[in-house]
């Protein structure tokens, strides 16, 4: 969840008893409930079952360093995985979890693997696809549980442990999060039963010891009025037992033996994506072929970014002037996100382009021709990029009360839309409109801004890890970027910035409505011991 009044995201976790599809949660239902401030993409981590095991944080913490699978450093062989569309606003490649194939998201903006599993017997999908423990002889269950909450509904899942297999890549006993009870009706059309999380993978770490830290802070608290509560010491070890764990678990990048992999997307309406393992090193490359920058120290793959703005308009002349949008005057960050269908933005921003679609729109501007649209231009890393018009403007269809009414309101510019439809009796035909989702904090720090999918239709960038403060451990380094051709291949960084590049009607974005995917980290703050 977004959490408002922090400058950071951070994971949350809720105790529940064994595993039950319909539990009592153990902290009050207002805590709940989810409190995005864009769409919300997939978690990781969560708490221990307080109520299911008497033993100490110590123990469990040990009982659970002895069960890390070793480092699998398989051969860097370079590989390129397929990423099949599902209808322009998600991608899926195929996985082997104790060799059964899924449909997997990777997603660059979470940090683990989940997968839905067949126990889950309501709620994650047609249950032939799910992920089977039983029929894998491999498999192993653990004994931490965690709540996952996204835009459409919540999941639960337990501490699992089977092979996996990507391409050519393989790790055995790799640590995932197995879903056996969810309400998310996005999961209904089966067109994934993973997502495998492509994130720093330290912020898992990070997140766990902030949360951990946290926990102290308010037990101190609680000593200083009244006495602490066995559930409340059950709950609280459990976070020092979790925070242990993420420490010594091994991420997929480590198991993997990753050092860089790079994501492009297909231009064209229905087309497909690449995935590509153990990439070639930017720096191994034509020197005119990528440009570089160095990630923000933070929890995901995220850069400065700076002077968002719409272009000249195709035609005008060197004294007219481009239209800012956002992060001139105030510092902004930049998330680079896979996973999300959209590019996210304050709402000021959001507005401005709604503004500059209605001008276009009185003009006689449609939808079928976008070349008299500027391009959204900005500075991220210190680098000058562009985005033609198809990645903000485009066609949108499908049912609108489909899509969670918690989040219907960070797409405001379609609520009024939506309004005025209701009034004509004809509310299918969405029609020509800015393809963007809002997002906003009153938390300090800089604006945060995600370029999701219509980026990397842009630009083929590769994602460069470096050795962490053990051997096996791997961070966020660098993010690289060329411009992709038609069949998603680098070609050159002297293009990075472009004018005028719409490209022809069939590139032309077309969403269904109901199948937005939205960023997965958003979420809300942690409950509270007081309250449990």
């Amino acid at each position: 969840f977004w959490l408002k009044g922090r400058s950071s995201v951070k994971r949350r976790w809720k105790t529940y008893p064994p595993r039950s599809p319909n539990f009592p949660l153990t902290t009050k239902m207002g805590m709940v409930r989810l409190a995005v401030a864009s769409l919300v993409s997939f978690s990781c981590l969560g708490s221990l079952s307080a109520l299911r095991h008497a033993d100490t944080a110590q123990a469990q913490a040990s009982r659970l360093s002895s069960k890390m699978p070793p480092v699998q450093l398989e051969t860097a062989i370079q590989s390129t995985q397929d990423m099949h569309n599902n209808g322009d606003v998600a991608y899926t490649i195929t996985i082997d979890v104790g060799g059964q194939p899924l449909q997997a998201v990777p997603d660059t903006g979470s940090f683990d693997l989940l997968v839905f599993g067949a126990e889950c017997k309501s709620g994650c999908g047609p249950v032939g696809k799910l992920y089977d423990a039983k029929g894998s002889s491999t498999f192993s269950e653990g004994e931490l549980y965690t709540m996952h909450a996204f835009g459409s509904g919540e999941a639960r899942s337990i501490e699992s442990y089977d092979n996996l297999t990507s391409g050519p890549a393989q790790a055995s006993r790799q640590l995932f999060w197995q879903v056996f009870s969810a309400d998310m009706p996005i999961l209904q059309a089966g067109d994934f039963q993973a997502i495998l999380g492509l994130g720093p993978p330290e912020s898992s770490v990070k997140i766990a010891e902030s949360d951990a830290e946290e926990v102290r802070r308010e037990l101190a608290q609680i000593k200083k009025m009244t006495s602490v509560t066995k559930t409340q010491q059950k709950i609280a070890d459990n976070y020092f037992a979790l925070a242990k764990n993420a420490a010594q678990a091994r991420s997929i990048h480590a198991n993997f033996g990753l050092h860089s992999y790079s994501i492009c997307l297909g231009r064209s309406r229905g087309s497909k994506g690449t995935l590509v393992w153990h990439d070639t090193a930017p720096q191994d490359r034509p020197a005119t072929m990528f440009r570089t920058i160095p990630v923000e120290e933070g929890l995901f793959w995220s850069a400065k970014l700076e002077s968002v703005q719409l272009g000249l308009l195709p035609g005008a002349g060197h004294d007219d002037s481009r239209t800012t949008i956002g992060c001139r005057d105030k510092p902004c960050t930049a998330i680079v996100d896979s996973g999300t269908s959209l590019i996210v933005a304050p709402t000021e921003a959001a507005w401005l382009v709604e503004m500059a679609l209605q001008k276009w729109s009185s003009l006689s501007g449609n939808c079928k021709d976008l070349s008299t649209l500027p391009n959204l231009e900005f500075m991220m890393g210190g680098i000058p990029f562009s985005l033609p018009p198809e990645s903000y403007v485009g066609d949108l269809s499908g049912d609108w009360s489909l899509l969670d009414p918690e989040l219907q309101r960070y797409l405001p510019h379609l609520e009024r839309k939506m309004a005025s439809l209701r009034i004509s009796g004809d509310e299918q035909l969405l029609g020509c409109t800015p393809l963007i989702m809002v997002m906003d904090s009153d938390a300090p720090g800089p604006a945060q801004w995600i370029l999701g999918m219509p980026f990397f239709r842009e630009y083929y960038t590769t994602f460069t890890l470096g050795q962490g403060k053990e051997e096996w451990r791997r961070e966020a380094k660098t993010m690289s970027f060329a411009l992709a051709d038609s069949k998603c291949r680098p070609t050159s960084a002297d293009e990075l910035f472009r004018e005028g590049q719409a490209h022809d009607e069939e590139h032309r974005m077309r969403v269904d409505i109901s199948k937005l995917r939205v960023p997965h980290w958003l979420r809300r703050s942690r409950p509270k011991l007081s309250e449990a």
